[in-house]
């Protein structure tokens, strides 16, 4: 691979990266959200929501923190520091991790976007 080709994956990646690790500290401040809409509420309905988010916020999180190692995985591999991949998650492949990153950033929106519609009328 070409010096200057392998400079412009690793920025593609690094920006990936602090895009995920973004990601990952509004995820916890989400949480901080919620946890005191959990003392405000007494509405079942509104409970149920809570759960839900609850279990969306672990998930996202998981799926970050999936990507934030693949990316970092893949960064050492561009670097030839990694023999070894993830048969499940290939991380040699900038065009798969480009469509994973689309979808982690379509999911993550939707999360968003719905959580502060719960917020705003709780």
């Amino acid at each position: 691979m070409e010096v200057s080709a392998q400079i412009s994956e690793l920025e593609q990646i690094n920006d990936w990266k602090a895009e995920v690790e973004s990601a990952r500290d509004a995820i916890r401040s989400m949480r901080s959200q919620l946890e005191q809409a959990v003392l405000r509420t007494t509405d079942e309905d509104d409970r149920v929501q809570i759960e839900h988010f609850q279990n969306q916020f672990i998930r996202q999180m998981e799926v970050a923190d999936e990507m934030h190692h693949d990316l970092r995985q893949s960064a050492k591999k561009i670097n030839g520091k990694l023999p070894v991949l993830h048969d499940d998650r290939p991380v040699d492949n900038l065009e798969t991790l480009n469509d994973r990153m689309h979808t982690f950033r379509k999911l993550y929106s939707e999360l968003q976007k719905e959580f502060g519609e719960f917020i705003a009328f709780s």
